[in-house]
């Protein structure tokens, strides 16, 4: 596989994000690191055989004939090579651009766009695998500065003391945040933090020493007045004190919800109606990862409870953080609503969702019921093929454990298991059954 198709995954989705009130305590202090402009665009690559250039993506998508390519060219003077960058919309005014505004600028105003380059994977055939210090000056002889094809500017420092100032400096210009490369370490990624006003839609409680706190709420975003788009788990950033009392509130709001989510505790959330609002603030958004777009579950409240209506294109929230319950906001679209993310990565309304695919089939289900001193444990196990495998997000079948012991500290476990035939998976449910049930256990309807 061509080196360029792989580094996404290889390189640019392992940048470690931080906030810059963290450098001093999160990042390792290095003797030679390189600062940069993190540039709001899309991850892209720059081809020349030494010819012709072109560009494209991690996805392989190819393109030809853009404008950006002639300088390209001129620049490159004949050297073959493969470069990593940024394609992103340029700003002659300095304003703030964003990486969703791609898509339309290369349907509509391609000579809008701009490629940044921050790495070198290969000259003249040959794989490039040496220093930053030594990358970069190789970048600035290529392409320099200036121009629609460019090397992003990297400022050396060997300080982390030096990074706070030049951040305020890079986000005051309108850019997105700041890369710190470590020579011969890792990579870092700095943003302003993001703040969003999401609905509160289930807790769980804690466990152990813990017991009568809260240790996590189950968040969403108002898509319509009665739908709402799963986001995530919040844990971080309650005191004790808010703890015991977000528990006593949300311990009376109980309702009916036919989905189902564990806590890091295993402990299955216990859903509430979606009247409360909450703070929250994290690191960066994203819309997509190594595999493609970031899925979650979609649910519809009705006053009888939640109904699951299937998995749509959301986003992943980076290192979220509870700030606190917004009770002047209201749990709509125009208060805690998916707008929030449209306008951090735009394009979420356009992409499919699981409600256009075809449904799961059921294929096997049987539940096993133990009784001692009148305290029953459940052991259920269920088998379906997903009819989903084309859309790359599903397997073609899959298998699942649930084992509920309430006596035990860890009252509810849960495994799934894939597989790519049926007959594979009815050879893992027997073996499954065969394992986990022995005498004393009855079987249910």
């Amino acid at each position: 596989m061509d080196s360029w198709t792989t580094y996404k995954q290889r390189v640019a989705a392992r940048y470690i994000p931080i906030a810059p009130h963290d450098v001093g305590i999160r990042m390792m202090e290095s003797e030679q690191m390189y600062l940069s402009a993190k540039l709001d665009g899309h991850l892209a690559f720059l081809h020349s055989d030494g010819k012709t250039c072109w560009m494209t993506n991690s996805g392989g998508q190819r393109w030809n004939d853009l404008p950006l390519l002639e300088d390209a060219v001129a620049k490159l003077n004949g050297v073959a090579c493969i470069l990593a960058g940024e394609l992103h919309v340029a700003s002659a005014s300095h304003e703030r651009t964003y990486g969703f505004q791609v898509p339309s600028a290369l349907a509509n105003q391609p000579d809008a766009l701009a490629f940044g380059a921050f790495d070198v994977l290969s000259v003249e055939g040959e794989d490039w695998s040496t220093s930053w210090k030594e990358t970069f000056e190789k970048l600035d002889s290529m392409l320099s500065h200036k121009g629609q094809a460019f090397a992003i500017p990297q400022q050396s420092v060997s300080s982390r003391g030096q990074i706070g100032p030049y951040f305020e400096g890079l986000v005051q210009g309108g850019v997105e945040g700041m890369v710190v490369r470590h020579e011969g370490g890792p990579t870092y990624k700095l943003k302003a933090s993001l703040d969003l006003d999401v609905v509160v839609l289930g807790y769980a409680e804690a466990t152990g020493e813990q017991v009568g706190q809260l240790r996590e709420m189950l968040v969403g975003l108002a898509v319509d007045e009665s739908t709402y788009q799963v986001l995530g788990q919040i844990g971080n950033g309650l005191s004790v004190e808010n703890r015991k009392k977000l528990l006593e509130r949300f311990k009376h709001e109980h309702a009916q919800s036919d989905y189902m989510e564990v806590s890091g505790d295993n402990v299955a959330f216990t859903m509430i109606p979606p009247t409360t609002v909450a703070q929250i603030r994290c690191l960066d958004v994203l819309a997509e990862n190594t595999r493609g777009a970031i899925v979650r579950p979609r649910l519809v409240w009705a006053p009888e409870g939640y109904t699951y209506q299937g998995m749509a294109v959301a986003a992943s929230l980076m290192s979220p953080v509870f700030e606190g319950i917004r009770s002047d906001k209201t749990p709509t679209p125009s208060d805690a609503g998916m707008g929030q993310l449209q306008r951090i990565v735009g394009g979420l309304a356009s992409r499919s969702t699981e409600s256009e695919m075809s449904k799961s089939q059921l294929l096997r289900r049987e539940v096993y019921v133990k009784e001692s001193k009148g305290i029953q444990a459940v052991r259920k196990f269920l088998a379906w093929k997903t009819n989903k495998e084309e859309s790359g997000h599903f397997p073609p079948y899959v298998l699942s454990f649930t084992d509920y012991s309430p006596t035990r500290k860890d009252p509810l476990k849960r495994s799934l298991s894939i597989a790519n035939s049926e007959e594979r998976l009815q050879v893992m449910f027997d073996e499954q059954v065969a394992l986990n049930v022995k005498k004393g256990w009855d079987k249910r309807s």
